[in-house]
């Protein structure tokens, strides 16, 4: 779990601790109910974090080729997640690596 938290947090730059460290919790407890869901955690919990940041600030995070829309996380549930251009469907950076 840590290792998820403090990927999202890298993208961040910091911010929103308290946010990602809420969202970190509720998942902690799916983790709980399904140990096998572990290796997804990362995936999930950039788009539980990416969701509630958008109520903050809705660009987030901004698309560095395009500058008009955010990035996406993919694949939607998987062990490798990266955040993508929704414009041209190109992958941009893994989570964590944003930055």
């Amino acid at each position: 779990m840590d290792q998820a938290t403090d990927a999202v947090l890298r993208d961040l730059e910091g911010r929103h601790t308290e946010l990602v460290e809420r969202c970190a919790e509720q998942r902690r407890w799916w983790v709980e109910q399904w140990p096998e869901g572990h290796e997804f955690l990362t995936c999930l919990l950039a788009q539980d974090v990416q969701e509630a940041v958008r109520e903050l600030d809705p660009t987030w995070p901004l698309c560095p080729e395009h500058h008009d829309h955010p990035l996406r996380v993919e694949p939607d549930l998987g062990t490798d997640p990266f955040w993508v251009c929704e414009k041209s469907g190109l992958p941009i950076a893994p989570i964590g690596s944003l930055h």
